[in-house]
């Protein structure tokens, strides 16, 4: 399976078989392929399996960029509120976002961000290393919702 980022709409698709033109699902836009970054990164996951095939499924581990989905969930679920989740992901203008909002509102609206915030802590929990590190960690998207 080939993941693609849609340049048009910024949605993110996949392919079964290696093409050179996809077409975004979403909002039709045709775009020519690179598959050298595809290809580092299941070089650096088959680097990353071969030396720690069976620690892989641990919520705590390190991925091959370094952070642990574990950690991120952790920091989503107690202090997401002020969006410390999305600054450990490197993702600092959600992290900037979450912390206005719960401080300009005077923390009537951290229960919103809060609550959003726990939701992705779950999600971190419940997905793969794998998933974690395509959807929140080497996203372009600076403000990863769900």
């Amino acid at each position: 399976m080939y993941i693609h980022n849609c340049p048009e709409c910024g949605k993110q698709y996949s392919t079964q078989e290696r093409v050179n033109r996809v077409k975004c699902p979403y909002c039709g836009a045709e775009t020519n392929v690179s598959y050298a970054d595809q290809d580092q990164q299941q070089s650096q996951w088959q680097q990353f399996g071969n030396q720690a095939s069976s620690a892989l499924d641990s919520v705590f581990n390190n991925g091959p960029s370094g952070k642990s989905r574990g950690v991120a969930g952790l920091l989503a679920i107690l202090m997401g509120w002020c969006g410390l989740h999305y600054f450990y992901l490197n993702k600092t203008t959600a992290g900037v976002v979450f912390l206005l909002i719960s401080l300009i509102s005077c923390g009537v609206l951290a229960t919103v961000t809060g609550i959003v915030s726990i939701i992705q802590g779950v999600l971190f929990f419940t997905s793969t290393q794998q998933e974690f590190e395509q959807k929140w960690v080497n996203s372009p998207n600076n403000f990863p919702l769900f």
